[in-house]
């Protein structure tokens, strides 16, 4: 609530970026939850941050604010085809920063996120119940996974939002790694790296729930993020991999 929001305020004092990292309902892409709680407390953030002299506001948005577009996605593109409530809610929540931002003379700035992997994800990500199976010597049974993501690693998300907050103009930018991959290859990917027998992966078991957005063959462009930065992500799906796999097994023999 706004209420609570100006009590932290007063009592923390006004940040010099804040980043807005939070979203509740993340495993259910069509939860009301999005329209309502998160766009109402998207909202809230926004507006008392930069009412009360905030600069820059960094708002993490998503590749699914495309909807079912393929091939290169420009930030300037409007989505087509499903658009899921979790995407219109973040579109809406980045319209309503910008609005804000240029009624206040603050800097909000806007990043739309493409397939994020490395440890620390929930427990029931794909990558957690990989590498569960595979120390737990169990058979993974999954669906086709013949459509395409597009993934990129945490470590390059840190970078590119690292290098960014210190652009000091309101902008949308994608962040992603280029390329797009079948989820089938970079689940075998995943798994052999894991030293895991054939066998042990069983496709096209499980059925692609209703709710679950169907991504055609796209990847981000990064021409607007090369311009802003003189950067892109460098880190092939391959050794992003291994990284992956060294994390999970640090935080496997930290708990024992």
């Amino acid at each position: 609530s706004e209420k609570s929001i100006t009590e932290l305020i007063n009592k923390f004092g006004i940040p010099d970026i804040f980043i807005h990292l939070g979203w509740a309902s993340m495993t259910d892409s069509d939860s009301k939850e999005h329209l309502d709680f998160n766009v109402n407390a998207g909202k809230n953030l926004i507006k008392k941050f930069f009412e009360s002299g905030l600069e820059k506001f960094v708002f993490i948005g998503s590749r699914d604010e495309y909807g079912e577009r393929d091939g290169s996605l420009i930030e300037t593109m409007k989505p087509i085809g499903k658009v899921s409530k979790y995407a219109k809610a973040k579109s809406i929540v980045a319209k309503y920063g910008f609005m804000q931002a240029n009624k206040t003379n603050g800097i909000f700035i806007h990043l739309r996120l493409f397939n994020v992997y490395g440890a620390g994800q929930q427990k029931k990500s794909l990558i957690n119940i990989l590498y569960k199976n595979f120390h737990d010597g169990k058979i993974t049974h999954l669906g086709p996974c013949i459509h395409f993501r597009e993934y990129i690693h945490i470590s390059e998300v840190c970078k590119a939002i690292k290098i960014l907050i210190k652009i000091n103009k309101t902008f949308t930018v994608n962040i992603g790694s280029g390329k797009a991959i079948k989820l089938k290859e970079f689940i075998n990917l995943f798994w052999k790296e894991l030293g895991g027998k054939e066998d042990k992966i069983i496709f096209d078991v499980v059925q692609i729930r209703k709710n679950d957005p169907v991504y055609p063959k796209s990847y981000a462009n990064l021409k607007k993020l090369k311009e802003l930065t003189d950067w892109t992500p460098s880190l092939s799906i391959e050794n992003g991999i291994k990284l992956t796999i060294k994390e999970l097994n640090l935080v496997d023999n930290h708990k024992k």
